[in-house]
C-alpha cells in the first residue's frame, strides 16, 4: 500500500522502519514496514505531467504546502478475514512498534 507523507517528514523515515496501518473500513490495526520511498513527484507549478511519476494534488491550491511523497508499505502479515479494496482510506504511522 502507499502512504503519502509530507516532504518535511521524510528525514524521519527509513526503509525497514515499522509501520502501523489502521483501515477505515474496520478500524483493525495491521503491521508492516517501509518497503520503499518514492524518488519523484510531479512539480505542479511547472510540468504538465507525463504519467511517469506520481501526481499528488495539494489540499489547498492557494497556499504553498509541503509536497507529498509516496512511501510504499509492505504488510508483515495480512489476516485472512481482512479484505483490502484499492483506493480506500487508512491511517499510517511510521516507527515505534
Amino acid at each position: 500500500m502507499l502512504g503519502y507523507f509530507e516532504e518535511t517528514k521524510l528525514r524521519h523515515i527509513r526503509i525497514g522502519d515499522p509501520a502501523q496501518i489502521i483501515l477505515y473500513s474496520n478500524q483493525q490495526t495491521l503491521h508492516g514496514h517501509v518497503a520503499s520511498i518514492g524518488r519523484a513527484i510531479v512539480d505542479q507549478s511547472v510540468e504538465q505531467g507525463t504519467g511517469l511519476v506520481a501526481n499528488i494534488k495539494p489540499n489547498i491550491p492557494w497556499v504553498r504546502l509541503a509536497q507529498r511523497v509516496p512511501v510504499r508499505i509492505a504488510f508483515n502479515e495480512l489476516p485472512a478475514d481482512v479484505t483490502l479494496v484499492s483506493g480506500t482510506t487508512c491511517t499510517v504511522s511510521i516507527g515505534g512498534q
